[in-house]
């Protein structure tokens, strides 16, 4: 798969922080994987992975390591 780039060269994003946002809030579960975001907006685990990680510094969710490599995060009161 190719990915579009905007005027400057740079590659378009695929999806956003408010997007992640929006599937944790509309999500039946407390807790979501990011390979599960993932699945719902339909990109790879490791774009999810780097979205989640911008909303973990601006402290709009929260993260706990529940296995081995298994992470799940939830929006932060």
């Amino acid at each position: 798969m190719t990915r579009d780039r905007d005027k400057r060269g740079m590659f378009t994003e695929l999806t956003t922080a408010e997007a992640v946002i929006k599937v944790l809030e509309a999500s039946d579960d407390p807790v979501m994987t990011a390979k599960e975001i993932a699945d719902h907006l339909e990109v790879s685990r490791d774009t999810v992975g780097r979205k989640l990680a911008q909303l973990l510094e601006e402290e709009k969710v929260s993260q706990k390591k529940v296995g081995a490599r298994a992470v799940v995060w939830w929006i932060q009161d």
